[in-house]
C-alpha cells in the first residue's frame, strides 16, 4: 500500500520535477524576464524546459561570442527575436527584432 501511495505522489507532483530552461553555452540562464519597449512589452518565460516569448515558442536560445563584457543572450521565435545584455540583475538592455524592425528597450 505504501509503495502505491509513493508512486501516486510522484505521478501527481510532476510540477516538482519541472525542468529549467537553458541557453546554449550559459550555465545560469534567466528563467523569466519582462522587457519593455516603446509601444511593446515582451515576456520571456520558461515552461517545462522550453522558453516562450509572449506566446511564441523559442526555437533557439544561445549566447553570442564576445571577448569582453557581458554576454548577449539571444532568444529566437518564429515571429520575433529578443537579444538581452545583462550588465547586472537590475541593468538589462534589450533589443527586439520583429517584422523587419529593431527597437531598443530594457528588462527586469
Amino acid at each position: 500500500m505504501r509503495f502505491i501511495s509513493l508512486i501516486l505522489i510522484c505521478f501527481f507532483s510532476s510540477g516538482v520535477f519541472a525542468r529549467d530552461c537553458e541557453v546554449y553555452g550559459i550555465s545560469d540562464s534567466p528563467q523569466a524576464l519582462s522587457c519593455a519597449f516603446k509601444r511593446t512589452a515582451v515576456k520571456l518565460s520558461c515552461k517545462d524546459g522550453t522558453y516562450y516569448l509572449n506566446q511564441s515558442k523559442v526555437s533557439m536560445a544561445f549566447h553570442m561570442e564576445v571577448e569582453d563584457g557581458p554576454v548577449p543572450l539571444v532568444f529566437k521565435a518564429s515571429d520575433m527575436q529578443l537579444t538581452v545584455l545583462m550588465h547586472s540583475n537590475t541593468n538589462i538592455e534589450a533589443e527586439l527584432e520583429q517584422k523587419g524592425k529593431t527597437i531598443l528597450g530594457s528588462c527586469d
